[in-house]
């Protein structure tokens, strides 16, 4: 769409919807335990060298906890996945940091082979545990075949704090389930924000009731697209993040786990992105996402604070933007795939999102045409409809400028279809 240069005033708001904004859960469940964060990390997907530090470095100073090692995956090599699992345990030990399982349900169909993993690393010093308990988490979209409570738990030689995962949105049936000291809900992959926000709720006032533990899952986007079965994008577009944080703030989940640190295929990462892949299938190698990253440190030490109206200091401040490099509707010149599901529900726009200890003016020329925006104090989020080209950033505070920040170009089409997002 072609758009005449001109100048657009536009006042930012705070994020809200109608989901979001109508909830009352302000309490922790029964079995009150300090708000810990965790970061779902994808096993099959090695750092470069097999060196764990820079994460380790990375998540310690953003605040995360520890990580959630998932053990399983596409096409998964399990002798494979044992050495990378004692060298992750390994790291951890060295550097003084915390890790647990989840165990992937979709490709471990063994009960005696999770037995055995576990019980390898009960005394390890980087086993995460609560209140002595180890934490044993899962992956799962159906129950697997075995019985948790005689087939795997009560085989394990120490106490087990045990959270599987559920793609159910049903709270009252997963909270009645057993065994489980809590739950955890991923992101479920067909709602809309406001349809994920009423399901939180629900689980808030399940972990109320029960005083079960709830696990909350955030996730900064979501893509894939790797076959006919596999090509997806996600209906919460950009109200995935920043408005989930907002209003998880608000329900104060025992728990969050951010998912994930590292799944590139699913475009779900906040960890350093995989630049060693060059090839045309490759939807995340020159997409950075550590600015997802940035904007977590300030979110968990709010929460881990239980705060829900987050002040911003100046140290904190930034203003960041988020795009896609192409519009949503528009394949490649070279795609053999149709389009992804759900991109009806995607907005060609460039996302800014402020954290401002005071009043600024911000900057953002999309594609030359220049929009002028009045940041307000706090944390706003802001989606502005793109022109092609190059895109820049900046925000200044009398007369001083302090963001000055420039993307890749909007293309009207590239090589392939590309729902990921840069980060800035």
């Amino acid at each position: 769409m072609h758009w005449l240069l001109g100048t657009f005033i536009l006042m930012l708001v705070t994020v809200q919807t109608a989901g979001i904004h109508n909830d009352s859960h302000v309490i922790l469940g029964k079995n009150a335990i300090s708000p810990l964060v965790f970061a779902h990390y994808m096993l099959i997907t090695r750092p470069p060298n097999g060196d764990y530090t820079n994460d380790i470095n990375l998540a310690r100073s953003a605040g995360i906890d520890a990580f959630a090692i998932n053990y399983g995956g596409w096409n998964v090599d399990f002798a494979q996945q044992e050495g990378y699992l004692q060298d992750f345990y390994s790291a951890a030990e060295y550097h003084n940091f915390k890790v647990f399982l989840s165990i992937d349900c979709t490709s471990v169909k063994d009960s005696n082979m999770v037995v055995k993993l576990v019980n390898r690393y009960v005394n390890s010093p980087a086993q995460f545990k609560i209140n002595g308990k180890l934490v044993l988490s899962t992956f799962q979209t159906d129950p697997p075949t075995w019985n948790w409570q005689t087939d795997v738990l009560n085989r394990i030689n120490s106490p087990v704090y045990f959270i599987p995962g559920t793609l159910s949105d049903h709270a009252s049936q997963v909270f009645s389930q057993t065994p489980g000291d809590g739950f955890f809900p991923w992101i479920h992959p067909t709602k809309t924000a406001d349809q994920e926000a009423i399901t939180d709720n629900s689980y808030a006032t399940l972990r109320d009731i029960t005083g079960k533990s709830w696990m909350a899952a955030v996730a900064p986007w979501f893509f894939k697209r790797f076959s006919g079965y596999d090509n997806w994008s996600h209906a919460q577009d950009d109200a995935i993040f920043i408005d989930r944080w907002l209003h998880l703030l608000r329900l104060k989940p025992d728990f969050i786990e951010i998912v994930t640190w590292n799944d590139w295929g699913e475009s779900s990462y906040v960890g350093p992105a995989d630049t060693t892949n060059s090839s045309p299938e490759s939807y995340w190698g020159t997409l950075d996402h550590s600015a997802f990253l940035r904007m977590t440190r300030i979110f968990i030490k709010a929460y881990k604070a239980r705060q829900t109206d987050i002040k911003i200091t100046p140290a904190d401040e930034d203003v960041f933007f988020f795009y896609r490099l192409q519009p949503a509707t528009t394949l490649g010149t070279s795609d053999t795939l149709p389009l992804p599901s759900d991109v009806q529900y995607l907005k060609d726009n460039v996302f800014l999102v402020s954290f401002l200890a005071s009043e600024a003016s911000i900057t953002l020329n999309s594609g030359g045409v220049i929009h002028y925006i009045s940041g307000k104090e706090g944390i706003h989020k802001n989606g502005v409809p793109w022109t092609l080209g190059e895109q820049s950033l900046m925000a200044q505070r009398n007369g001083q400028l302090f963001v000055n920040k420039k993307g890749p170009n909007i293309s009207s089409q590239l090589n392939r279809y590309n729902g990921n997002v840069i980060v800035l």
